[in-house]
């Protein structure tokens, strides 16, 4: 165990607690929860550099590279590890300097003005994955390896994310009246090309959860009209919960914004097992349990501001608030309310682990 875990309690994996949490049945503990840990911190948690994940296909280096961090979030006190399909999407971006890398190195923003695709002819032109084409060597490589008692999620970027990548955000917004049909036929696209990779992930055995991805909202409201969502987007959110239920599957969404007035929609229709993705200047995460938690699983909610900006203590104090807020009724994981950032202090993200292993009697 990495020097700065010595004080951590044995790990002792449990994937059957998480199910449980999502289920929304007694769980005995609160299970920890996230989305993503940058490389950065869990650098500087194990002391030194990570072992490198080769672009090449090799399978052993691959291998030792996610054992390095399923190592690490075995330590830390995870019951699951996270697997990405790498669907090889072709979009447009702008680069920037990563000012918060202590390495460098850039940053790639999405073009939110005009995507690879504006006209029938660039849909017809554009070079659409193949599900053959889809990335699945390190989830492979994860379950080769996985430590006794853990699982695998599977995940992947989402349906509207990834249009409106192709598109361009204010494209797809226009497009949506002047081209609805185009819009169409990139959104069917797309959400079949995901759907191929949940298949994938579904028909493995440790996976027993699927994440989408899908920013839908912003500070105030969704980012498209609701009844844009309910005609193009979650359609398709619909057929990756029905695959998951259909394979003995959780499925879990991630969204960030304000989502509330579609909350229905992915209760009743989608029937998603699991919302995540909280920020206290929207909805913190407790007043989301109380209004939704009865019907759908709530995974994390301690704000990145906070995590990233305030000390340790400040963090301490808030996941404390949260975990006496959310955990008596159940059907809560503790996490960050997005994911942990690598502009996250180190000492602030432990912090608010050792807080969670505290309260579950651990520590």
């Amino acid at each position: 165990m990495p020097p700065s875990l010595k004080h951590f309690p044995t790990p002792r994996p449990d994937v059957n607690r998480l199910k449980a949490v999502l289920q929304r049945r007694p769980a005995g503990a609160v299970p920890l929860v996230e989305l993503a840990i940058a490389e950065e911190v869990l650098a500087a948690i194990k002391g030194e550099p990570l072992i490198p994940l080769p672009p090449s296909s090799d399978r052993s280096q691959i291998r030792a590279g996610i054992r390095d961090r399923l190592t690490l979030w075995q330590a830390l006190g995870y019951d699951y590890y996270r697997v990405r399909a790498e669907i090889p999407f072709e979009v447009e971006t702008f680069g920037a300097a990563d000012t918060a890398s202590p390495g460098g190195g850039s940053r790639q923003w999405a073009n939110e003005h005009q995507g690879a695709i504006r006209s029938t002819d660039d849909l017809e032109r554009y070079p659409w994955p193949e599900p053959a084409a889809i990335d699945f060597r390190n989830a492979e490589a994860a379950t080769a390896c996985l430590p006794d008692g853990m699982g695998l999620i599977g995940f992947s970027g989402g349906v509207l994310e990834w249009s409106s990548n192709l598109l361009g955000l204010e494209g797809l917004m226009m497009m949506l009246y002047d081209q609805p049909d185009l819009v169409r036929a990139v959104v069917d696209r797309v959400g079949q090309t995901i759907l191929n990779a949940f298949s994938i992930l579904c028909q493995m055995d440790r996976v027993f959860a699927i994440w989408l991805g899908d920013d839908m909202g912003f500070k105030t409201a969704t980012l498209i009209r609701p009844d844009h969502l309910r005609e193009h987007i979650l359609p398709w959110h619909k057929k990756y919960a029905e695959l998951a239920h259909r394979t003995g599957r959780l499925f879990l969404l991630h969204s960030c914004g304000h989502v509330e007035a579609i909350m229905p929609d992915l209760l009743d229709s989608v029937k998603i097992d699991a919302k995540h993705s909280f920020e206290d200047v929207i909805v913190p995460v407790e007043e989301f349990q109380r209004r939704w938690g009865s019907r759908v699983a709530v995974l994390g909610g301690v704000d990145v501001d906070l995590l990233s900006r305030r000390t340790p203590e400040d963090v301490r104090r808030r996941t404390l608030e949260i975990l006496e807020a959310c955990a008596p009724t159940g059907g809560y994981a503790c996490g960050s309310g997005n994911s942990i950032t690598n502009y996250v202090p180190p000492a602030n993200y432990l912090a608010m682990i050792e807080t969670v292993h505290r309260f579950n009697g651990r520590m």
